[in-house]
């Protein structure tokens, strides 16, 4: 039986981007072991980013051989990007699941490279960013700084240079799951302690399709905080989901998959 992969991309406000990823991404989907997904998950948008995935799904639906199906989870409001990537992380039920930008930053062209490394043995998949050429001066400035920052003077060992781009097994999602029940949320770091066999690809960050980052100093200063303070068990602990206090909520009549 084949294995199945979901590539899980989250989109807010990204209708411009939703053909072109995969368009781009199944020229990279040849391998016939797997059975691959593009999982969009919708974070709220407030353009045609749902109608453009529900377009897509009903011609790709059409064709007999496809490459990849299409699936879709949406949110009824925007609740950011870490809340789109937990809710692919908990609604896959894909042996691997591949996390990576909508907007072509992050390049498909390394999906065969990160499905040999768990052929391989890995149970997660970092991608290594060693070329940024969006990026401003200042903003590799702070990004480094941080970075420094982090590791020597809070002693954090998490990898280096590293995204949102990357991938991981069942085994490794089911752990993050049953650990991490919490608004306090940074999935890259979760991952990487539930990980037992971490392995890196390298890759050049490319300019976006279309469209403009929505990252701003002060969202990029928010994540850093929320980053360093999610390490704490016990601010974890007292920032746990509840009902009338989720990570986030789906729109079930907007919400299909495989």
């Amino acid at each position: 039986m084949k294995k199945k992969v979901d590539i899980i991309v989250s989109c807010y406000n990204e209708e411009d981007n939703i053909f072109a990823f995969y368009d781009d991404a199944k020229k990279y989907l040849k391998d016939k072991n797997y059975d691959y997904n593009i999982y969009y998950i919708n974070d709220g948008s407030t353009d045609k980013t749902y109608e453009k995935v529900l377009e897509l799904k009903k011609k790709v639906d059409k064709v007999k051989n496809k490459i990849a199906k299409v699936s879709c989870l949406s949110f009824v409001h925007n609740f950011g990007h870490e809340a789109a990537m937990c809710a692919g992380l908990e609604t896959s039920k894909a042996d691997y699941m591949i996390f990576i930008d909508v907007d072509l930053q992050n390049p498909p062209s390394k999906i065969p490279e990160i499905m040999k490394k768990f052929e391989g043995g890995a149970d997660c998949v970092l991608l290594r960013r060693v070329e940024y050429k969006s990026a401003s001066f200042m903003k590799k400035f702070t990004s480094r700084a941080y970075y420094w920052f982090s590791k020597y003077i809070l002693r954090n060992k998490n990898a280096r240079d590293v995204s949102d781009f990357f991938a991981i097994d069942k085994s490794v999602a089911k752990n993050v799951k049953a650990k991490y029940q919490t608004t306090l949320r940074f999935i890259r770091s979760f991952v990487q302690k539930e990980s037992k066999n971490i392995k890196f690809v390298n890759y050049k960050n490319r300019e976006r399709h279309s469209g403009a980052s929505r990252y701003n100093y002060l969202k990029l200063t928010k994540l850093a905080i929320t980053s360093e303070l999610s390490r704490s068990k016990f601010l974890r602990d007292i920032n746990k989901v509840t009902k009338d206090n989720p990570v986030y909520t789906i729109d079930k009549k907007k919400s299909f998959y495989r």
